[in-house]
């Protein structure tokens, strides 16, 4: 099967993009596919533990996140994008790594196929 790779760098809340690269994951991975998710600029919020979507009855990001990782997904996050916006380690859910550039070339360079999801549609 074929590896994906998605390059996330929207905040949950702001559009729909951040849902959309959680379901194509997970449609990805229920395929046999491998799913490698780089989080950058405010991508970096998505997995926040403290997150809830209980007041809408709905699940949180941070739980579908959870499940990519169980899944089998492979999900890394910029070290200075959290950095800068004051995302600690310890408010990620486990299996989030923290990483760099160079990781995210690594994941390019390995993808078969990248989808881009960062900036206003």
């Amino acid at each position: 099967m074929g590896r994906l790779m998605i390059l996330l760098c929207e905040s949950p809340f702001q559009n729909d993009v951040l849902d959309e690269a959680l379901e194509i994951s997970k449609s990805a991975l229920e395929k046999g596919h491998m799913v490698d998710m780089y989080l950058m600029m405010d991508g970096v919020y998505g997995p926040l533990n403290s997150q809830s979507g209980e007041p809408f009855h709905m699940d949180s990001a941070s739980d579908k996140f959870k499940a990519l990782i169980e899944l089998g997904a492979t999900i890394s996050g910029c070290r200075v994008c959290m950095e800068l916006r004051g995302v600690q380690e310890e408010m990620l859910p486990t299996g989030v790594d923290i990483g760099g550039i160079f990781d995210l070339g690594e994941m390019l360079a390995e993808a078969d196929v990248v989808l881009s999801m960062a900036g206003a549609r």
